[in-house]
């Protein structure tokens, strides 16, 4: 067996290639829209891709599947379980084998099973993969159904709108899950699942890459409650302290399930003329500065948005831009444009019209937005009124004082609450997603704004 994990640290996501060795078939697991890592790789070790499987309709990235079925003539392997709510649509052009709880997809000499594993979602597999000539199982990959450190969450579906009130009976669902999983799965079997630290699928998720039934039986809270058949226990633990729910997870929820337009333009932006920038512009075209955040502080092109491309690109951008819209990049390389348009596919932000170095910018501005440190931040705060951009959990172990509560990852349903003609103080626990949401509000006429760069931690004592 040839075996290999693909991590996307931004999106905190894995995807997987299992091949044999001796027929050069493979398959790819929950890949990831940008989809030449796979072609390269392929290439590399001399392997065909036979198959693409799902373990579960995703939430939190644009999968993908199609793609790479299409591009391969692959076999698109997905769930049959859930019910017809929970079934793919729209690949009637694919070749779509639809698996059920047991049932087995060979790739060359090897066997994956499916394991219906519900309670993240209702259509949820896992699959075990069998190499010949032994019945046990070598490893699995468990998607969003069971982390290192965490389990799949199984209030999404009502966090997200796409279902109501299904949050206890799913994590009923899950403890069941775990009791029948238990039963089928060798406890020293590696398992693989398809997140790590820093995704919004679960709550403190590990960074480790992998782990074993058995270590998480004996460290986790949970194996208890399976031992006893604690399963209201369980219930009230796995529902406590998740994590914000992004705003962009439904529509990631329903493309995934439905479809969505096939990417129509190349993840390498052309660059533009400053003419062209313009225009584009008047059109309605966004323009987004991938520099990092102290030079888009110290100047940029009026109503930028800051998206560095070094740091969470594609995750940031889903959170405050609500729907896919026409983006022009502003960039201080080709290389940078090209990273970033391969971040954004992968949240379905394919509409970047193309990328204009920063130094070609026609001289319009540049405006700045204004970074003071914690402890100016702190003299400010009888005039200014503090916008806390964090998560819930942060801000309810902490928060400055009469500070409103902003959640970067649902900014684009709460941020037009904010007072329009009151001077804002914006930060969050180091200043990175603090200046995405005031380049936002700056854009959209808000302020005067200022951001805090750095952390506000000292005036949370006092907290009201």
């Amino acid at each position: 067996m040839i075996f290999e994990r693909f991590y996307d640290r931004d999106l905190a996501h894995a995807s997987f290639l299992v091949a044999c060795s001796r027929t050069g078939q493979a398959v790819i697991v929950d890949p990831r829209r940008d989809l030449q890592i796979y072609f390269d790789r392929a290439a590399e070790r001399g392997l065909s891709i036979d198959a693409v499987a799902e373990t579960h309709i995703h939430a939190d990235y644009l999968s993908g599947g199609r793609e790479l079925a299409a591009a391969t003539s692959a076999r698109l392997i997905v769930s049959a379980e859930g019910g017809p709510d929970w079934q793919v649509h729209g690949v009637d052009s694919l070749q779509v084998t639809r698996l059920q709880d047991g049932e087995r997809f060979a790739v060359g000499d090897l066997q994956l099973e499916a394991i219906h594993t519900p309670g993240h979602t209702p259509e949820h597999l896992t699959f075990g993969v069998f190499e010949p000539g032994h019945t046990q199982m070598t490893l699995a990959l468990t998607g969003d159904f069971l982390f290192v450190g965490a389990l799949g969450r199984p209030d999404l579906l009502d966090t997200t709108g796409i279902a109501k009130d299904t949050r206890e009976d799913s994590a009923r669902t899950l403890f069941d899950t775990l009791v029948s999983f238990r039963e089928r799965v060798p406890a020293h079997a590696p398992l693989w699942p398809g997140h790590g630290a820093g995704s919004a699928c679960g709550k403190a998720l590990g960074e480790l890459p992998c782990t074993t039934l058995g270590a998480e039986l004996h460290r986790e809270p949970w194996g208890t409650w399976l031992d006893t058949s604690d399963r209201e226990s369980f219930v009230s633990w796995l529902l406590s302290d998740q994590p914000d729910s992004p705003t962009y997870f439904h529509r990631m929820k329903v493309w995934n399930r439905d479809g969505f337009p096939q990417r129509s333009s190349s993840l390498r932006p052309n660059r533009l003329t400053p003419t062209a920038f313009v225009d584009l512009l008047e059109s309605g075209a966004l323009p987004v500065d991938l520099r990092t955040r102290e030079e888009f502080c110290g100047g940029h092109f009026p109503k930028a948005l800051s998206l560095p491309v070094t740091a969470k690109l594609a995750t940031w951008t889903a959170w405050i831009l609500s729907e896919p819209t026409d983006l022009v990049l502003l960039a201080d390389s080709s290389e940078d444009a090209d990273a970033a348009a391969a971040a954004l596919s992968r949240v379905g932000h394919d509409k970047i019209q193309g990328y204009l170095p920063v130094a070609d910018l026609p001289p319009q501005g540049p405006i700045t937005l204004e970074a003071v440190s914690p402890a100016d931040a702190q003299k400010l705060l009888s005039e200014w009124t503090p916008v806390d951009v964090r998560t819930g959990t942060e801000y309810q172990r902490g928060h400055v004082p009469h500070a409103l509560h902003a959640p970067i990852a649902r900014f684009q349903e709460v941020y037009e609450d904010l007072p329009r003609d009151t001077p804002l103080l914006v930060y969050c626990g180091s200043g990175a997603r603090a200046t995405v949401a005031a380049s936002v509000l700056q854009a959209e006429g808000f302020g005067p704004i200022k951001v805090v760069q750095g952390s506000m931690s000292r005036s949370f004592e006092g907290t009201d």
